[in-house]
């Protein structure tokens, strides 16, 4: 038999009510009931037997929620609220405190009857208090007013053009707000306001009056055509609400701001970096920026070289800084990439190298990550499949515009500048923009070293002494009396919950965080972005020999793109043994370059090539019709000649020799060297008999080969 107790509900379906036990019977007979859906509903008795019947057979059941009861806190209700459960709790506390009697109609009849003559209240109000106090839960705050049941949910109210309100401003009466007027309204929302996020809510609701309630009307002085609003004409606050009511009023600023800026600047905030992580070296995070410093030469500190690159990775699970790279590359993988190294080297002969000194337990990160998190800019750019195939270390990337997705890291760069900020001189402030703003690039006294040493103690403090405030420590943590500094919760981490660092040698590293491509094995060397290299290895087992006899292949080859002067042929198709290859002599003028310079060059040079381009079309176009002349002028001379030529085409063929020692006699008066020489008496020349005294020229080789046949014929 199941025992009911006061203040429960049971629910009956066959019946359609539920009820609310009032009282329980001390004897066990029974239980006065209200049913609490029924607005006419009176206190009446059941047997207990009966309900127990019930309940065993599955034909009701009680109830596990409550949605009638009345709220139990009342701290935040308004005043009037308050005044009007009093009094009413006043007027009918010495009625329901007579309990059970009060159950009885006739002593309830009796006690309605006195209240109504003594004018404290009409029946009817009396026991809709009573009524309402016994469904609600039996306590004072049952009697509260139902101002916020006010009204049907969901529905909008009907307005007459009876009750129109007027505007205090003009005095105009407000449109009445019909279905045809809210679509007019949702419309322009859609079309307008949506799309086009220089459009206020004001100048769309300007928009709206003038395209459909306003008239064309011709101005009498003017002559031109103007709008002119008719009245009545909805007002801004109308417009405001319905816009309100009618939209998904955030999936309007969603479309307005573009979903990725709206994700990043404007969504909820409900989840957390750490969550996401079980211990340190679990997941990294790696961003960079853009130091607000102006730094000098460290050569010549009369010379400025601009703001520095600052990258810094973070372990999630601890927040603790473990590497860092400052210089003047990136931000791009290759700073990224030093960021890295750095993060996996030990940090004491780093530290040294800018006269700090530490302890391997002052800044114990020397490993690599399970995953590593960055932007698309360092983690897409180079590709770094090194990373994730030699070392096993999974790449995120960042969504475009969410850089809330590395939030940790983003933190960090709030946070340490704010500690340069008082002392660096050359530190760029928010006025550096504003007319008549000082020139920070003037104050710039600190060289890298000297930034490099100020950042590094600045990570040290954080590491080891700044307390993370509001930072969400697994219970096992707080139980230890772990405090949240990132150096104490990394060391608790590492016993605690981490197996998942990894420590490679640093070369391995290196080597594997360079980007790679292919190059390809030519008779002039190992050709790699226009440039030559060459080895011992190439050399002893002619690669470009076979390359120019059998042949162009291609190599893996890894390089780092701030010094092209070697670049590193991988032994093996695992990429764990390679040969270091430098420049030929044909490319010596790339020394001591890096890819970007040398890209450049030959870019620029490719530029110069393509400006000359229309020039060289040009002369070859004029070259081709001067040729065409020359050639036309030519056979028309000929054809003159010939007209009178009386010649055979063979007497024209054997008198090639002749012909040409006449054109060279007739050349040589003007070919020949002639100095100025002083007079000499002139003399008779004699001359020989069998001498060709008028032809001097050589004899053709078919001459010379004739003669020497004759002469060994003789011989013989």
């Amino acid at each position: 038999m199941t025992d009911l107790l006061t203040n429960q509900l049971v629910e009956i379906p066959a019946e359609g009510v539920v009820l609310r036990i009032l009282w329980v019977d001390p004897l066990g007979r029974g239980y006065q009931v209200i049913d609490v859906q029924s607005d006419t509903a009176f206190p009446v008795f059941r047997i207990s037997g009966e309900l127990a019947a019930l309940i065993d057979e599955g034909s009701a059941r009680v109830s596990e929620t409550d949605p009638w009861l009345a709220p139990l806190v009342d701290t935040h209700l308004p005043e009037h609220y308050r005044v009007k459960r009093d009094d009413a709790w006043e007027l009918i506390a010495p009625m329901v405190l007579n309990s059970p009697e009060i159950f009885k109609p006739s002593v309830r009849g009796k006690a309605v009857k006195k209240l109504v003559s003594a004018g404290k209240a009409t029946k009817q109000t009396i026991y809709r208090l009573l009524r309402r106090y016994w469904q609600r839960g039996m306590v004072p705050n049952a009697l509260l007013p139902d101002f916020a049941r006010c009204g049907v949910p969901k529905q909008t109210r009907r307005v007459s053009e009876e009750k129109r309100r007027k505007r205090a401003v003009d005095g105009v009466y407000n449109v009445v707000i019909t279905p045809e007027v809210r679509d007019i309204f949702r419309a322009a929302v859609t079309r307008r306001f949506a799309q086009k996020r220089a459009l206020d809510l004001r100048s769309c609701y300007n928009e709206v009056i003038g395209g459909h309630f306003s008239d064309e009307v011709v101005n009498e002085r003017t002559g031109e055509v103007e709008l002119v609003t008719r009245i009545p004409y909805p007002s801004l606050r109308q417009f405001r609400y319905w816009y309100e009511k009618d939209n998904d009023i955030f999936l309007i600023e969603r479309l307005r701001r573009k979903p990725r800026v709206y994700d990043k600047d404007m969504r909820a905030i409900i989840g957390s970096s750490t969550a996401e992580t079980i211990g340190p070296g679990f997941r990294y995070q790696i961003d960079a920026t853009i130091g607000d410093v102006y730094l000098v030469s460290r050569f010549d500190r009369n010379k400025i070289i601009g703001r520095p690159v600052v990258y810094i990775v973070i372990d999630v699970f601890s927040r603790m800084i473990t590497g860092v790279y400052i210089g003047l590359e990136g931000p791009s993988w290759v700073g990224a990439m030093m960021a890295l190294a750095n993060a996996t080297s030990p940090k004491v002969e780093y530290c040294q190298r800018f006269d700090i000194m530490i302890e391997d337990g002052d800044w114990p990160c020397a490993a690599l990550p399970d995953k590593l998190l960055g932007d698309r800019g360092e983690m897409a750019s180079w590709n770094p499949e090194g990373l994730v195939k030699a070392l096993w270390v999974g790449g995120e990337v960042a969504a475009p515009y969410r850089p809330d997705w590395k939030g940790i890291v983003e933190q960090r760069f709030r946070m340490i500048p704010a500690a340069l900020k008082p002392y660096v001189p050359g530190y760029v402030a928010p006025d550096f923009q504003e007319r008549g703003g000082p020139d920070y690039r003037l104050d710039g006294t600190l060289d890298l070293d000297d930034f490099t040493e100020i950042f590094l103690r600045c990570v040290l403090y954080y590491n080891n002494r700044h307390v993370l405030k509001d930072f969400p420590r697994p219970p096992e943590m707080v139980v230890d009396g772990v405090p949240p500094v990132p150096a104490e919760m990394w060391h608790w981490g590492i016993v605690r919950r981490s197996g998942l660092l990894r420590s490679y040698p640093p070369d391995r590293v290196r080597m594997s965080l360079l980007p790679s491509e292919d190059a390809t094995v030519t008779a002039q060397g190992i050709r790699f972005w226009g440039c030559f290299y060459s080895c011992s290895k190439a050399l002893e087992e002619h690669w470009f020999e076979r390359a120019r006899q059998k042949g162009k292949w291609k190599v893996r080859v890894s390089y780092d793109p701030r010094l092209m002067d070697d670049i590193y042929v991988h032994e093996d198709a695992f990429g764990t043994q390679y040969v270091s290859c430098s420049l030929t002599d044909a490319s010596a003028d790339y020394r001591g370059k890096s890819l970007w310079e040398i890209e450049q060059l030959r870019a620029e040079g490719r530029r110069q090539i393509a400006g000359r381009t229309r020039d060289q079309l040009e002369g070859r176009i004029n070259l081709n019709e001067s040729i065409k002349g020359a050639i036309a002028r030519a056979e028309k001379k000929t054809e003159a000649a010939r007209a009178f030529n009386t010649e055979s085409d063979s007497q024209r063929t054997k008198g090639v020799r002749k012909n040409r020692a006449a054109e060279k006699a007739a050349n040589r008066p003007e070919e020949a060297f002639r100095f100025a020489k002083p007079e000499q008496p002139s003399a008779t020349v004699l001359q020989f008999p069998g001498n060709r005294a008028d032809d001097t020229s050589e004899p053709y080789i078919t001459e010379i080969l004739r003669s020497l046949g004759e002469d060994g014929d003789d011989d013989k």
